[in-house]
């Protein structure tokens, strides 16, 4: 079994140098949540007797994680190179990340994510690096273990159940940060210093159109008028619409589509909505 590992260059904190006005990121470093893949990955590669590559989006100085991956039994490592100083908050977006990540990871068999990165933590890069190798994917994962020649992956639900799920090949999975990644020994971590990283050029997608916001959307407030009774209860009433005739819910059906279609264009005949 082939096993990536996408492994982050944390963003949390920004640090300005009061003399220099030069901006450097104070908080460097994987979250307990890539610490479980990277561990998760170790494991398999162990009982399928696979290799485990580590990969990471950033400069010359993001190496320090894949490099940490190398010392606790990683076979390969790759960095995505990003030369430009704006480029690294370019991937800071999932979608962009993982059209980073995508390459290097193209012939692996499992990749594994944490479920949220410590600076952007939108979770959404595992979804977006699916999408983008074709691949299945399962999200928020605690335990990974094989059955035959299958993987199995269980998720949390509420009330504290669980899902499993039987996953095929290839697969995208986050996990949770619950699992402790081991120590590596001092040679190894020595020997992870001088290791040769291959390094990737990117070239960012070009971009399907402009991009406007990448912000949700959400609708203006809306302006109500103040309530007109002089008695509390008068205004109670007018703010709650309690005296208002209303038309009650009701249940049609069960109807095919064509049915269904004219059922909702009589309704919104009815109230003006269309002609």
């Amino acid at each position: 079994m082939r096993v990536a590992v996408a492994v982050s260059r944390s963003w949390q904190r920004v640090e300005v140098d009061p003399l220099t006005g030069a901006l450097g990121s104070g908080h460097r470093g994987e979250t307990p949540a890539e610490h479980a893949a990277l561990e998760h990955a170790l494991r398999l590669a162990e009982r399928t007797g696979g290799q485990v590559h580590a990969i990471t989006a950033g400069p010359a100085d993001a190496e320090g994680g894949v490099r940490d991956a190398l010392a606790a039994g990683a076979h390969r490592a790759t960095r995505i190179d990003l030369d430009t100083p704006c480029e690294p908050h370019a991937v800071a977006h999932g979608g962009s990340a993982a059209d980073a990540l995508a390459a290097a990871a193209a012939d692996a068999d499992l990749v594994l994510c944490g479920d949220r990165s410590a600076d952007g933590g939108t979770g959404a890069t595992p979804a977006f690096l699916a999408a983008h190798l074709g691949a299945a994917q399962a999200l928020g994962v605690l335990h990974l273990e094989l059955d035959g020649d299958r993987l199995l992956a269980h998720r949390r639900l509420d009330r504290g159940a669980r899902e499993v799920l039987r996953l095929p090949s290839p697969a995208v999975v986050s996990v949770e940060g619950g699992l402790r990644l081991r120590r590596a020994s001092l040679p190894a971590v020595l020997a992870a210093q001088d290791a040769e990283i291959d390094v990737v050029p990117w070239t960012p997608a070009p971009p399907r159109g402009d991009v406007v916001s990448t912000r949700a959307r959400r609708p203006r407030p809306r302006a109500c008028p103040p309530p007109s009774g002089h008695s509390a209860h008068q205004r109670v009433l007018e703010l709650t619409g309690a005296l208002v005739d209303r038309t009650p819910p009701t249940v049609v059906g069960p109807l095919d589509a064509a049915e269904a279609a004219d059922e909702l264009l009589s309704y919104l005949e009815r109230h003006g909505y269309r002609p």
